[in-house]
């Protein structure tokens, strides 16, 4: 057997050395993921086996050269969902939350049946959480990266099988009937943008980055939400705090009610928008 108390020190000191921001939050939160207990569980418990031991040394190993405790423990926790996640899907962050729960806030204010789409869909977090959240909408999650589709669809059978799963881009994606809802969290980082170690050297750069100055791959999904959303369609889609403008002007065209919607720090994260009856021209 192996002391707990023991081990953290020593991860916590290791983590440190290797210059991980936060060494004591980071060693607790991969030990605690490895015996499946909550945080303040393991602080009551004394003792592991000597093989789980070896794993969490192995774990902390990993997390010195900056690999993301995701991808270490093969879990992202997003709303009431338990993710599985690793080396080609983005990790879903807690910020994507504040659009689910303002698209899901829409969808419980409107009429029966409706479709939502879900572009550039990942992992499947914001596509997933509606479909378990509100079973009675269709959920359609749409994505181009054969590797992000691994995952995708795993989340897709443990989460809600009744999401339908498509390998498309959004450049040429179509449906045969215009929907109610499409959400997106595009790759919208410009891309001379400097990112922490663990996210630049372990998490997909496809989507991460939307090209020069972040906007190039957003506008394309705008493009792509205009064509398949009906008139009076909600769309909702993320992006960095400093884009809230050019989102605005980039939905011009086909949108009316532009919102931009902030976090709890005031900065602005996501924007809504109802669509008109203008029709995309080719």
């Amino acid at each position: 057997m192996a002391q707990i108390k023991q081990l953290l020190v020593e991860a916590e000191t290791i983590l440190a050395l290797a210059k991980i921001e936060n060494p004591k939050l980071d060693s607790q939160l991969l030990l605690s993921e490895l015996l499946q207990i909550s945080r303040t569980e393991l602080l009551l418990q004394s003792e592991v086996t000597l093989e789980q031991s070896t794993i969490f040394n192995d774990q902390i190993k990993q997390r010195c050269d900056h690999r993301p405790i995701q991808y270490i423990t093969g879990v992202a926790y997003f709303r009431y969902l338990t993710l599985r996640v690793g080396e080609g899907v983005l990790i879903p962050r807690p910020e994507t939350e504040e659009l689910v729960s303002g698209v899901i806030e829409k969808i419980n204010a409107a009429d029966r049946p409706i479709t939502l789409i879900d572009l550039g869909s990942g992992s499947g977090a914001i596509a997933l959480a509606v479909a378990y959240e509100i079973p009675d909408v269709k959920v359609i999650a749409v994505e181009n990266c054969e590797a992000a589709l691994i995952w995708l669809k795993k989340n897709a059978e443990l989460v809600a099988p009744h999401v339908e799963v498509i390998l498309a881009d959004v450049n040429n994606f179509a449906v045969a009937k215009k929907v109610d809802f499409v959400t997106a969290n595009p790759p919208y980082l410009p891309q001379a943008e400097i990112l922490p170690k663990e996210v630049e050297d372990f998490e997909p750069a496809a989507a991460l980055r939307g090209g020069g100055d972040g906007m190039e791959i957003p506008n394309q999904f705008i493009l792509c939400a205009a064509r398949i959303l009906k008139s009076g369609g909600y769309f909702a889609i993320e992006h960095g705090e400093h884009q809230g403008e050019s989102i605005k002007i980039a939905l011009n065209n086909y949108f009316a009610e532009v919102t931009v919607h902030y976090d709890l720090t005031g900065r602005p994260r996501w924007t809504s928008a109802i669509r008109n009856d203008l029709e995309v021209s080719n």
